[in-house]
């Protein structure tokens, strides 16, 4: 189920982070550390669950396709707005530039323009859109050192919201994601596991540790986390494709329809639906 595996993940990554290009050591310490207290953590088990300058950025982009002329052109409009303001008044442009990069799918430039805004107005609120973004930028980076820098711009900002307030459970989780993706994921996941101890239902973080579990082929760990979610979210479409995944490859075929068959049902992502039905074609 390839296919699907990076399906999923792909419609996960905007949530938990570049997980596709885990190093292998997150796998490992993954399930040394952060599961072993549990005992589907043995080997019998592991083998059953594996059943810039201010007014003009240079920005360097990591896509596989260029910005249109149109596209561009746009871009360029609203950066002469946004040159000629000054102030308080560069916030808006700004705003207009960070929401066209998104629809472009630019996230790196994105962040750069929300980093500017909290330059002028370093509020929580301010700081956790340029986190977020950075984030993004982190998660869909297509080279390494990309990876690293945009992760690293990420902690920065995450971490002044952390200086703010200790008790911004999402920034500590985005954090967290990056970390595992450095030569210290264990500083991550430890930080996951802090989250979870503070709030033992909080979603992004029961995510963050179900989409891990899955790439260390814990689909047994994988289940639980997700159907914890599902408790409390019933309508959480993302929870459920990724649930219907893990029980197909443990072989429950039943559980594994039901599930994705709601999925189809109810959710209105063309990807998560994609998803859905290629698993359901391996399943029958």
């Amino acid at each position: 189920m390839q296919k699907s595996f990076i399906v999923i993940i792909g419609i996960a990554l905007a949530t938990v982070g570049g997980l596709y290009s885990l190093p292998k050591v997150v796998v490992n310490d993954e399930k040394k550390t952060l599961e072993q207290p549990n005992k589907e953590t043995t080997t019998g088990s592991a083998n059953r669950d594996k059943g810039v300058k201010e007014e003009t950025p240079q920005v360097t982009e990591s896509h596989t396709e260029s910005l249109s002329k149109e596209q561009q052109t746009v871009i360029d409009n609203l950066k002469g707005v946004y040159t000629k303001a000054s102030g308080k008044g560069k916030i808006k442009p700004a705003e207009d530039l960070i929401n066209q990069f998104v629809k472009y799918t630019r996230y790196d430039s994105a962040a750069y323009y929300a980093d500017e805004i909290v330059k002028i107005d370093p509020s929580e609120n301010n700081l956790m859109k340029a986190g977020g973004l950075y984030y993004e930028a982190f998660t869909y980076a297509l080279q390494s050192d990309k990876t690293v820098k945009m992760g690293e711009k990420a902690r920065e900002v995450y971490q002044k919201v952390l200086d703010k307030n200790p008790n911004n459970l999402l920034a500590k989780t985005n954090m967290a994601m990056t970390y595992t993706a450095t030569q210290t994921p264990m500083q991550g996941i430890t930080m996951l596991r802090e989250v979870i101890a503070k709030e033992p239902d909080y979603e992004p973080a029961l995510f963050s540790l179900g989409i891990l579990s899955i790439r260390s082929n814990q689909f047994g760990k994988a289940v639980d986390r997700f159907k914890q979610i599902l408790k409390n979210n019933p309508a959480n479409s993302k929870a459920a494709l990724n649930l219907g995944y893990c029980l197909a490859e443990l072989d429950r075929k039943e559980e594994a329809t039901q599930i994705l068959e709601k999925v189809l049902k109810n959710s209105q992502d063309p990807q998560e639906k994609a998803a859905a039905n290629d698993i359901l074609s391996k399943l029958h």
